[in-house]
Protein backbone atom coordinates (compact mmCIF):
# COMPACT_ATOMS: atom_id res chain seq x y z
CA UNK A 1 0.00 0.00 0.00
CA UNK A 2 0.89 3.83 -0.67
CA UNK A 3 0.26 6.44 1.13
CA UNK A 4 0.67 10.32 0.16
CA UNK A 5 1.20 13.35 1.92
CA UNK A 6 1.62 17.22 1.78
CA UNK A 7 3.82 18.00 4.60
CA UNK A 8 3.97 22.19 4.95
CA UNK A 9 6.65 24.73 6.03
CA UNK A 10 6.09 27.51 7.75
CA UNK A 11 8.31 30.16 7.40
CA UNK A 12 6.50 33.33 7.95
CA UNK A 13 3.31 34.74 7.75
CA UNK A 14 3.78 35.11 3.95
CA UNK A 15 6.18 32.61 3.08
CA UNK A 16 5.99 28.72 3.03
CA UNK A 17 5.91 25.88 0.84
CA UNK A 18 4.84 22.09 0.56
CA UNK A 19 6.57 19.22 -0.27
CA UNK A 20 4.89 15.91 -1.67
CA UNK A 21 5.69 12.72 0.35
CA UNK A 22 5.15 9.45 -1.22
CA UNK A 23 5.58 6.32 1.52
CA UNK A 24 5.06 2.59 1.09
CA UNK A 25 3.23 1.14 4.15
CA UNK A 26 0.06 -0.20 5.54
CA UNK A 27 0.49 1.95 8.73
CA UNK A 28 -0.79 5.13 9.96
CA UNK A 29 2.18 7.37 10.43
CA UNK A 30 2.69 10.01 12.87
CA UNK A 31 3.35 13.61 11.53
CA UNK A 32 6.75 13.35 12.90
CA UNK A 33 7.23 9.89 11.47
CA UNK A 34 6.15 11.49 7.76
CA UNK A 35 8.45 14.57 8.33
CA UNK A 36 11.54 12.42 9.47
CA UNK A 37 11.23 10.43 6.10
CA UNK A 38 10.67 13.63 4.10
CA UNK A 39 14.21 15.02 6.02
CA UNK A 40 15.53 11.18 5.24
CA UNK A 41 14.44 11.21 1.62
CA UNK A 42 16.23 14.56 0.94
CA UNK A 43 12.58 15.92 0.04
CA UNK A 44 13.06 18.13 3.59
CA UNK A 45 16.26 20.22 5.10
CA UNK A 46 16.52 19.31 8.42
CA UNK A 47 16.78 22.59 9.51
CA UNK A 48 13.15 23.36 7.75
CA UNK A 49 11.27 20.03 9.57
CA UNK A 50 11.54 22.46 12.62
CA UNK A 51 8.90 25.18 10.46
CA UNK A 52 6.55 22.02 9.43
CA UNK A 53 3.15 23.63 11.00
CA UNK A 54 0.87 20.37 8.96
CA UNK A 55 1.23 16.71 7.23
CA UNK A 56 -1.75 15.85 6.17
CA UNK A 57 -2.82 12.32 4.01
CA UNK A 58 -3.60 13.64 0.16
CA UNK A 59 -4.85 11.35 -2.79
CA UNK A 60 -2.32 10.05 -5.72
CA UNK A 61 -4.02 12.93 -7.83
CA UNK A 62 -3.48 15.49 -5.36
CA UNK A 63 0.56 13.96 -5.00
CA UNK A 64 0.75 13.92 -8.91
CA UNK A 65 -0.18 17.51 -9.47
CA UNK A 66 1.94 18.46 -6.36
CA UNK A 67 4.84 17.03 -8.52
CA UNK A 68 3.76 18.03 -12.15
CA UNK A 69 2.94 14.69 -13.19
Amino acid sequence: MVKYYDVHVFLSRNDGYSVPVKVATNQDLTDDQVIEIAVDSDLLDMGDSNHVDYVIEISEFEYNEMKGI
